[in-house]
């Protein structure tokens, strides 16, 4: 059976882990080398995963013939260079998202993959949950019958360290927790957004440099309205990053899914609280759709033009928020 050879390049990123753990023991699938610019981190990956290559040297390990495919997990900054050069060299790519900062930078990726003939894959990892999947499929046999309205949530915790830093970063929550729903939202009413109004609310971590909470409204060409109400407003000690919450309102009825409430809640001594997940692993059936799309293929379920039409909404927000006023689409740069 064919394997595919992976990297992971840098660990900045909290869901690089996850992936690390996955690959490291996923059929169909080998972690053969690790990328990271921050020694500590580096030596901390090798050990976790026990994978003795290691590079602090991106072009070097771009060099190694066995080597098929990146998974880019660095600051959101640093995507396009990090995924430019790796499809320069021949290298399939999925990349965290958001898939770059700006357009200009999407358009560069969603470039030199095509010119390279490899793979771009963007890790839109809610495009392969069972929840959300299944109502992309009830909105496909007319469940709800025509859509008019979708409402989502993205509330999660402060993710700490480079994600505060305006360089690195280029965002706060809007940049965070927008881009997976309006991901969502794309996919299930198969149009593009043409409005975006944004409005953000006093930080409720003032120390931060990047915004915490905002609430966004969208309007879609075939007249679907949605809005995202995205933020960084739980504590400290909250388990997961996010919760996807979907409303979707039909002509003929109502969706509403909890994404990730197949858990038991743990509050215990010493001010303890946790949830132990028992739904299923989302960023397994990415991982190993990826890896089937590279071997057999296919063109990625989430593509770098999905990528850049997510990120363009986000932007608009920022705009809209800047502005005052609803901003059209597309974005002229």
């Amino acid at each position: 059976m064919k394997r595919l050879n992976m990297a992971i390049v840098s660990f900045a990123h909290i869901h690089a882990w996850n992936y690390a753990r996955i690959l490291s023991r996923m059929e169909g699938a080998r972690l053969v080398a690790i990328y990271d610019d921050n020694r500590s981190r580096l030596m901390k990956a090798s050990q976790a995963f026990g994978v003795k290559e290691v590079y602090d040297n991106y072009e070097k390990l771009l060099k190694r013939e066995d080597l098929d495919a990146v998974v880019v997990t660095s600051e959101n900054s640093r995507h396009r260079e990090h995924a430019v050069l790796a499809a320069e060299a021949g290298k399939h790519v999925l990349c965290e998202k958001p898939i770059a900062t700006s357009l200009n930078d999407a358009d560069e990726i969603i470039g030199a993959a095509r010119r390279h003939g490899v793979k771009l894959q963007i890790a839109f990892v809610m495009r392969y949950h069972p929840a959300t999947v299944e109502v992309k499929r009830l909105i496909e046999e007319g469940g709800v019958g025509e859509v008019k309205v979708i409402t989502a949530t993205n509330h999660g915790k402060y993710p700490g360290g480079w994600f505060g830093d305006p360089e690195l970063a280029c965002g706060g929550a809007i940049m965070d927790h927008t881009v997976h729903v309006a991901d969502l939202m794309r996919w299930y009413t198969s149009s593009e957004v043409y409005q975006v109004y944004a409005v953000k609310g006093d930080n409720l971590r003032p120390e931060l440099k990047v915004e915490d909470n905002a609430l966004i409204s969208l309007a879609f060409v075939n007249g679907v309205i949605g809005s995202i109400d995205c933020s960084w407003s739980r504590p400290d000690a909250w388990p997961i990053w996010g919760d996807v919450y979907l409303a979707i309102v039909g002509e003929e009825g109502c969706l509403f899914v909890d994404a990730f409430r197949s858990n038991v809640t743990l509050a215990g001594r010493g001010g303890r609280f946790e949830w132990v997940y028992f739904g299923p692993d989302p960023d397994l059936k990415m991982l190993k759709d990826f890896v089937r799309c590279v071997l057999e293929d296919e063109e990625p379920r989430a593509t770098g033009h999905d990528g850049k039409q997510a990120l363009e909404v986000a932007l608009a927000a920022y705009k809209a928020i800047r502005e005052g006023s609803p901003v059209k689409l597309p974005l002229s740069y």
